[in-house]
This record gives C-alpha cells, structure tokens and sequence, in this order.
C-alpha cells in the first residue's frame, strides 16, 4: 500500500468514523467492521516499524497504546457497549495515523540525507573531465590506460554512498594526481604530433622556397634569395612549430613579393615589346617615304623649291630614325611633316610637267 495514500486513508476513515459511528440502537451489526479496520490499520503500522531498522520509542509507545485500545475494541464489541466501542476505535485509530505520520517524516528524512550522499559535485566534475581526456586520447590515437582511474572513480563512489568524507576526499586527491598526469601526457603527445605535421609542412615549403629562390635569382632580387635561404635553413633545423610558422609566414609574404615583382617585369617586357613593335612599324614607314623621296629627286633637276622640299624631307628622316634609336616613340608628328612635303613636291613636280 502506497504509504502516503495509506496515512491519508486512515486519517480520513478516524475522521468519519468519529461522527458518524452509529447509536446503541441500530450499531451492533457495524461493530466488527469498526473491528476489521482497526485490525487492518494496525497491521499496516506493524509491517512499517518491523521494516526498519531502529525505532524510536515514541513510536513503539504508540503502536503498544494502539494495540491495547484494539484489545479494549475488541471487549466493548463483546459486550456490546457501542459507546466505548466507538472511543477506543477512535483512539486506536489516532495513535495509529500518528504512527504513519511520524513513519513518513523519517522517511522523507532519510531520502534526503541519501540524495546529499549520493550527489557529490566534485566527483561530478571529475567524472567528466576523465570523459573528455578519453575523448583526446582517442582523436589523437594516444592509446592511453584509462582502468586505473576509472577504478578509482568507482571505489570513490563506493566509499561517498557510505558517508565516508575524509576517505573519500583521499581516493579523489589520487584522482586528481591520476589525472593530471594523464592530461600532460596526451599534452606532450598533442605538442609531438603538431611538431610532425609543421614538419611536414616545412617541408613541403622548402620545395617551394627552391622555386622562389630561382624566381627571385632571375628578378634580380638579392635581398629575397637571402631571407628565403635563411629560412629554408630555419626550417630545415626547426624542432618547434613557432619556429616553423614563423617561417613560413616569412615565406609566404617574400612569395608575394616576388610574385609582384614578376609581373611587373612582365608587363616592362609587354610594354617593350610593344615599344619595339611601334619602332619597327615607325622605321618601315620611314624606308618608304625615303625610297619615294629618293624617286621623286630624280626627277627635281632645274626646280630649286622641290629639292628645297627633298633636303628638309632627307634632314627630317635622318633626325626621325635618330630620335627612333633614343627609344623615342612620338615621331608621328615628323613622319606626317614629311609626307605632308612629299606631297608638295609632287605638286611641284606635277605643275613642271
């Protein structure tokens, strides 16, 4: 029987019974009801005490009283005496829900006292962090032995539910000591794996270095091919990934450098290439005004304007093709004067004819 349910019940039926109990005239075939559930109460409280372990003797005193008002019950019914019948019944039934009551509160007590035993924050929190050292040990295939530890967090819980503090608080010192240990050897574990891997990368970017050595070589840039041979040597050496990222931090902004650098050297070789190609367009121009003019002087005899025209056009093409030598480009204005003067020295030449 559920124990509250049970207390409620017999509160309830000692609440009842004791206003509504029949008068002497019409109550003698409800007297052993009245019987029955004392009997019944009484049988409740006694599994309840002989279930625990100690009692206390205001409890003992109120199951014997009931006891003895049950046996009275138990006479009145005999004689018949309704009245004492209903008193002792009252009474049996009062120190019986007393007895529920004070069964209850020790319960409640006692169901305290094992949640503040059993929960113990500290434990808790080294519960987890041992999970989260498993966790590492596993993402970084450390392969460590967890068994001793995980012992001593069960024997810690163990020796927590008895109500041990001290031996406790010594088994969760152990630990902790197991623990930290455990927590540097995978620190030292993760720091070997991170010098790997920033090997591996070092080199990795010492090919890449040869690369840009070569590159800066041709560039011209002295300055680069030093720092990238230093760190290429740093690299090479380095037993620390500081070492090695700070290299090849030095590395990637000399790749930068030296990739800018090339193609500004790019486009000085298009620009000069165009320059060259516009030279060459300039000097076959030129030749041909020179082969016109030289084709028109044959025929300028006796016509000083014209071989006026001949000698400025001559003069002209031979400070053009000096200007051309210089590396200038901006000969139009001289290469469109001359064909403006060949065209007069066709007019001169036409009107002769």
């Amino acid at each position: 029987m559920n124990r509250i349910y049970a207390t409620a019940a017999i509160f309830a039926i000692t609440c009842l019974l004791a206003a509504s109990v029949p008068t002497p005239s019409n109550a003698s075939s409800n007297l052993d009801y009245m019987l029955t559930i004392a009997e019944n109460a009484q049988k409740y409280c006694k599994s309840e005490i002989e279930a625990r372990d100690t009692v206390e003797p205001k409890m003992k005193e109120l199951y014997l009283q009931s006891i003895s008002e049950i046996d009275k019950l138990e006479s009145a019914i005999d004689a018949n005496d309704v009245k004492s019948a209903r008193d002792h019944f009252v009474s049996a039934m009062q120190k019986m829900r007393q007895i529920t009551l004070m069964v209850n509160q020790l319960e409640v007590v006692e169901a305290e006292r094992a949640l503040s035993i059993t929960k113990n924050p500290v434990l808790d929190r080294f519960e987890f962090n041992i999970q989260k050292l498993k966790s590492i040990s596993i993402k970084l295939g450390a392969n460590i032995d967890f068994q001793e530890i995980d012992e001593l967090m069960s024997l810690a819980k163990q020796i927590h539910s008895t109500g041990d503090v001290t031996k406790t608080n010594q088994i969760i010192e152990n630990i902790a000591k197991k623990g930290t240990a455990i927590h540097e050897t995978l620190k030292t574990i993760n720091e070997e794996k991170k010098i790997i891997r920033a090997k591996a990368l070092a080199e990795k970017y010492s090919e890449r270095i040869n690369v840009l050595i070569l590159q800066a070589k041709q560039l011209g840039l002295e300055d680069s091919v030093s720092k990238l041979e230093q760190s290429k040597s740093i690299l090479i050496s380095a037993n620390s990934t500081s070492q090695i990222r700070q290299n090849i931090k030095i590395v990637i902004v000399l790749s930068d450098s030296i990739q800018k650098s090339k193609a500004e050297a790019m486009d000085d070789i298009q620009r000069a290439e165009i320059q060259l190609s516009k030279q060459q367009q300039a000097l076959m121009q030129l030749t041909q005004l020179e082969k016109k003019a030289s084709s028109l002087a044959a025929y300028s005899e006796g016509n000083n304007v014209a071989i006026y025209y001949l000698d400025r056009i001559q003069s002209l093409i031979e400070s053009t093709k000096l200007q051309l030598e210089d590396g200038s480009n901006d000969v139009n204005p001289k290469i469109k004067q001359i064909e403006k003067f060949l065209f007069k020295v066709e007019r001169l030449l036409q009107n002769v004819t």
